[in-house]
């Protein structure tokens, strides 16, 4: 009796033995970057090609690191907010502000409400921020179904880590992203269209959650047309997006606007808001730089949307996902800072039309 038993056991675990291998190389792998903290090689460069889901990271390394930054002044946003180097707003901020990028992929409105109150939970104040809110986040929705823009646990309560595992070890089931994590240099063109697989592995610097491209932006700066080749802005080219027939702020969109500014007075906050251009994108609608005006302040939201020099040259950008070039970033946060200083639009960086 008891042979035919061991015999069932040990068929068991062998028949169990791949799927506990599988999950042993996804715990020690850890390809989204969510049970180990994000590495850096000796470039500086993130170790691992494949995309992190930014949000996690953003949480994850405020938790690893505020004992010994005690964060104060943080950089809201979406993967647009990127590019708003720490170093470029220092010089705006008290000389011991600790500044820390929390972003997060296709951020929502929601999201940066999860993360403030996340923020003020663990007893941090916010003392400064710089939001960074792209037309279209007014009319995104959190898109909690998916590996690279899940919330994180601890900002919205909804998903238990069991959850949370067992989404992103389903999507690594993936057989392509298993090559690519094996195989680095094994490219898929399906993951990189599906924004899993990074082309060009970004700079990072860990303890300000600030990821860039230094060669890139080096390359950029000396001599533009060796990486804006005929080429790239042929296949980075987008067609032109008409413009909304309704405004994006409705009464729910006011209300999560109306929260985020309740949220900043309550920190006492000193913060500034940009609204980015993004390539071949229709302005702001007026009635939404009202509304946005009307909660903030006149001197709080600075709207770039539709500065034709940005939105109408792919050469200010990094991608197709039109990601501003950081030397851009830089001078919208001059424009901004030196309009809410001088209160005028008529500054020398960027004029309206």
């Amino acid at each position: 009796m008891k042979e035919p038993i061991k015999k069932f056991c040990f068929r068991t675990l062998l028949a169990a033995l791949p799927v506990f291998l599988f999950m042993a190389l996804y715990v020690i792998v850890d390809p989204f970057h969510i049970i180990h903290p994000v590495t850096t090689d000796a470039q500086g460069r993130d170790s691992v090609m494949v995309s992190n889901n930014a949000g996690f990271t953003s949480i994850e390394t405020y938790l690893l690191h505020d004992d010994q930054y005690h964060y104060d002044s943080f950089i809201f946003g979406s993967s647009m907010s990127q590019n708003f180097k720490a170093s470029y707003w220092k010089p705006y901020l008290d000389s011991t502000a600790s500044i820390l990028h929390l972003d997060a992929s296709m951020e929502t409105l929601t999201g940066i409400i999860n993360k403030m109150r996340f923020l003020n939970r663990h007893g941090t104040t916010i003392k400064n921020a710089l939001i960074v809110i792209e037309a279209e986040m007014l009319g995104r929705r959190p898109l909690d179904d998916d590996i690279l823009h899940t919330q994180h646990p601890a900002t919205t309560g909804a998903l238990n880590w069991i959850n949370v595992h067992a989404r992103f070890f389903n999507a690594f089931r993936n057989i392509d992203l298993v090559k690519q994590t094996l195989l680095p240099s094994q490219h898929s063109n399906g993951l990189q269209q599906e924004g899993i697989i990074n082309d060009i592995a970004p700079n990072r610097v860990d303890h300000l959650n600030e990821m860039y491209y230094a060669e890139i932006d080096s390359i950029i700066a000396v001599n533009p047309s060796k990486f804006f080749t005929p080429e790239r802005l042929a296949k980075h080219k987008r067609a032109t997006l008409p413009a909304a027939s309704q405004p994006a702020i409705d009464e729910a969109v006011e209300a999560q606007l109306m929260t985020i500014k309740h949220i900043l007075d309550e920190n006492h906050s000193r913060y500034i808001i940009i609204i980015p251009p993004r390539a071949t994108y229709p302005q702001l609608k007026w009635h939404d730089q009202w509304v946005m005006r009307a909660i903030f302040g006149e001197d709080k939201v600075h709207d770039f949307s539709g500065v034709p020099e940005l939105v109408n040259d792919q050469r200010a950008y990094y991608d197709k996902a039109a990601h501003l070039i950081s030397a851009k970033c830089k001078l919208l946060l001059d424009s901004a800072y030196y309009e809410q200083r001088h209160h005028s639009i008529n500054n020398p960086y960027y004029k309206r039309h």
